[in-house]
């Protein structure tokens, strides 16, 4: 059984994606989250600095088994298969006018698991710190660009054309950089 305060910040949750469904993010304030959920508003900012630590919130619940860093695409095809089930709620909350944490929040769970795969190429074999982290900077950036893209577009194409094209071609170049740089490196 969930305890008191879990029921409540998922009685917010649910308030605000039924909102969502009618209502873009930047057009919600918390008192229209809190009137509808019976709630007040000190009880919001108990649980939830603001809408945004909400909108991660509900990422992070919903989804929490992306942070477990894998070897394979499976990160990757979760997420994507994740927000396409939840399509409405996550167009919504990437698409909104107001500073957008969810793009950072991906940022920082896609970089980890970027991270992982460029040190499994490494092996044991050594390139500059700023390069690496340039790498990592770049291919986070280009998957989290993408995502964002897709979700501009409404997410109408499915997610198996992710990963069917661009993520095995994001790993393949991630090797070919990556290996690259080891070359120049050991010379």
């Amino acid at each position: 059984m969930m305890a008191k305060p879990e029921l409540t910040k998922q009685l917010i949750a649910q308030t605000l994606k039924k909102l969502m469904l009618n209502t873009p993010l930047d057009k919600i304030s918390v008192q229209e989250i809190v009137d509808a959920c019976g709630l007040n508003r000190k009880t919001f900012y108990y649980h939830f600095q603001d809408k945004q630590a909400l909108v991660c919130w509900i990422f992070d619940t919903e989804f929490a088994s992306l942070t477990d860093v894998n070897q394979d695409n499976s990160v990757f095809d979760e997420l994507v298969e994740h927000l396409y089930k939840n399509r409405d709620f996550y167009v919504a909350a990437l698409t909104s006018n107001v500073q957008n944490n969810l793009s950072e929040h991906f940022f920082r769970i896609i970089y980890e698991s970027i991270k992982e795969k460029a040190e499994d190429v490494l092996g044991d074999n050594k390139i500059a710190p700023a390069e690496f982290n340039i790498i990592i900077d770049y291919f986070t950036n280009a998957i989290v660009g993408s995502i964002t893209q897709w979700a501009r577009g409404g997410m109408k194409s499915p997610p198996y054309e992710y990963r069917t094209s661009f993520y095995p071609l994001t790993e393949e170049c991630l090797r070919f950089i990556v290996e690259k740089k080891i070359k120049k490196h050991n010379k």
